[in-house]
């Protein structure tokens, strides 16, 4: 199964990195917290954004050494991260 992101919610609205990212909503309407969106992706639940012209880029949890966990769209022909396009909430 899948979920589909259409929004993301940041701590810091001036800070647009995907690291500021707290908060997603779902295609559906659900909210889920990052925190909950990486302990699903490390068991091999599928989040993902779709792009502009209709392609699917998934998303991926980070884990850096002394960091919160964050995520961000797995590479692609951007240097820009995905998610932070979408709208915010």
């Amino acid at each position: 199964m899948a979920s589909k992101v259409t929004h993301i919610k940041l701590s810091d609205p001036k800070k647009d990195t995907t690291e500021e990212i707290v908060k997603v909503k779902l295609s559906n309407g659900q909210v889920e917290t990052v925190a909950e969106v990486v302990k699903w992706i490390d068991k091999n639940y599928k989040y993902y954004y779709t792009n502009v012209d209709g392609s699917e880029a998934e998303i991926e949890s980070v884990h850096p050494a002394g960091r919160d966990p964050y995520i961000r769209t797995k590479a692609n022909k951007t240097t820009k991260d995905n998610l932070l396009s979408l709208p915010k909430f």
